[in-house]
């Protein structure tokens, strides 16, 4: 085990370099000469490589939001087709079940009417004779 109250010589020459608590005039020196350099950077725009990635990126994104633009289009229109279909379908079975509601009630009237008819533009019946068992011997 180690003793926690003996040092090693790297913690002494720890302790002996004091650290400096401000940046030393070389280091203040090339910070500045590195803000001018990004200034001027800034200053002359964009080079055409970060122009035609700016380009392409705006054209990504263009071409996602047209994208995004037609799935909700595309969703509204899957919507209403459904709705119109189902509608349609409702319509259909409903005309189904009046005509099948007509076609009873209109076919027991279209029979009752040609029994009618009948009755009114028949001929006559001519009466029979009816023979007695006299005649005829």
């Amino acid at each position: 085990m180690t003793d926690p109250n003996t040092t090693t010589a790297a913690d002494e020459s720890a302790i002996d370099s004091d650290p400096a608590l401000e940046p030393s005039p070389e280091e203040i020196n090339a910070w500045a000469e590195r803000e001018r350099a990004r200034r001027q950077a800034w200053l002359a725009g964009p080079s055409q490589e970060e122009r035609a990635e700016y380009a392409t990126h705006l054209r990504q994104r263009r071409l996602a939001e047209a994208f995004d633009e037609g799935e909700v289009i595309l969703q509204e229109r899957m919507r209403q087709g459904l709705h119109y279909s189902r509608e349609a379908q409702l319509a259909a079975e409903g005309a189904m079940s009046l005509f099948f509601r007509w076609s009873q009630r209109t076919f027991a009237e279209l029979v009752k009417a040609g029994r009618e008819w009948e009755e009114e533009t028949a001929l006559p019946r001519m009466p029979r004779r009816v023979r007695m068992d006299d005649e005829g011997s």
